[in-house]
C-alpha cells in the first residue's frame, strides 16, 4: 500500500494517529515478510528482518505472541503458514504510549522460520543508505482500506 504517512499534518505539526487506513489488498503472498502477531486472534503486523526476529511496533505489546508467517489472508488456513510462538518479547525501552515516541518492539521466535517462496526477510536498506526527504514507502498490514466500514 502506498499512502502519505502524515495526511493529518497542519502548519509543520503532525497530529498523531494511532491508525493507518487507505490502501489496497495486495496480490497474494507479494510480501513474504509480513508477519501477523496473534493472542488468539490478529493483533498487530510485523516485519521478518532475521529467521529469528520480527520487528513490530511497541503499541502492540504482550508478553507472549504467536506469529504467523506465510499469511494472506488471515481469516482462512491456506497452507502456506507457520505458526510460531515467541520466546520473548522487547519493547523498546523508552516507549512513551501517550506520545508513541520510540515505538518498536522486537520478538524473537521460538523456532527458526523456515523461509521459502512465502515467507522472507524484509530487504532492509544499508545503514548508510537514508531515504530522501519525499521518498515514497511501503506500509503493509491487514487493517482496514476504509476509516469506517469493511476492511
Amino acid at each position: 500500500m502506498f499512502q502519505n504517512l502524515f495526511p493529518n499534518s497542519v502548519a509543520g505539526h503532525i497530529i498523531l494517529l494511532k491508525e493507518i487506513v487507505g490502501g489496497y489488498e495486495c496480490a497474494a503472498h507479494s510480501l513474504p515478510y509480513i508477519a501477523s502477531l496473534n493472542i488468539g486472534y490478529h493483533i498487530c503486523g510485523g516485519s521478518l528482518i532475521t529467521t529469528w526476529w520480527v520487528l513490530s511496533a511497541a503499541h502492540c505489546y504482550k508478553s507472549s505472541v504467536e506469529v504467523r508467517l506465510g499469511e494472506h489472508n488471515i481469516h482462512v488456513y491456506e497452507g502456506t503458514e507457520q505458526f510460531i510462538s515467541s520466546s520473548i518479547v522487547i519493547q523498546h525501552p523508552d516507549y512513551n504510549d501517550a506520545t508513541y515516541d520510540n515505538d518498536i518492539m522486537l520478538i524473537k521466535l521460538s523456532s527458526a522460520a523456515i523461509l521459502n517462496e512465502y515467507v522472507s526477510t524484509v530487504p532492509l536498506p544499508s545503514p548508510c543508505n537514508f531515504p530522501s526527504a519525499g521518498t515514497w514507502c511501503l506500509v503493509a498490514g491487514w487493517g482496514n482500506t476504509l476509516s469506517s466500514g469493511s476492511k
